[in-house]
């Protein structure tokens, strides 16, 4: 017995367009979730520098206000150029220490001793721009600079964490 020729009618024809519309538009959902997700990634990520930058100068103060108030006003000038991690409670995720000009893997934290700043290699970086690096690796820099002082308010020096990168990210 022969089985029957498959006749392709119009309901086996829009059955077909149906599933693939279905799939192009789970495909550009997905696309779209997954850029999204990026920019989730990337905006946690630039929160987290701001944070640490933030939470650095604040622990800045709050030593040179300790130092003021027990009388060892003297060594605060000392801390110019000195790693601002110090001031944390504790250590950023990623941290390496101490490093000189090798490369610094992605998501990373390091005191360069040499240019003596702190440094981090951002992990996800689409959004960041940095001036008059183009083409070259993108690193933020952090460094603990003297204050200006005002001549009309002698006393001890102040001192500040600054950025040295001038940079904007995800701002449009």
């Amino acid at each position: 017995m022969r089985a029957a020729p498959r006749v392709f009618d119009h309901y086996a024809g829009s059955r077909w367009l149906a599933h693939a519309v279905t799939i192009v538009a789970i495909l550009l959902l997905a696309g779209w979730l997954l850029a999204a997700l990026q920019e989730a990634e990337e905006r946690a990520e630039k929160l987290m520098v701001e944070l640490t930058w933030r939470n650095m100068r604040l622990g800045l103060r709050i030593a040179t206000g300790e130092a003021l108030m027990s009388g060892r006003d003297g060594g605060i000038a000392g801390w110019e150029g000195s790693n601002p991690v110090r001031w944390l409670g504790a250590e950023p995720g990623g941290y390496r220490g101490e490093c000189g000009a090798g490369e610094l893997p992605t998501g990373a934290w390091c005191f360069d001793s040499e240019r003596r700043e702190l440094v981090y290699h951002p992990r996800n970086d689409r959004h960041l721009r940095i001036e008059g690096e183009a083409g070259r690796e993108k690193l933020l820099r952090w460094r603990v600079v003297a204050a200006a002082q005002e001549p009309e308010r002698p006393g001890p020096p102040g001192l500040r964490v600054e950025s040295v990168t001038s940079y904007s990210w995800l701002e449009r």
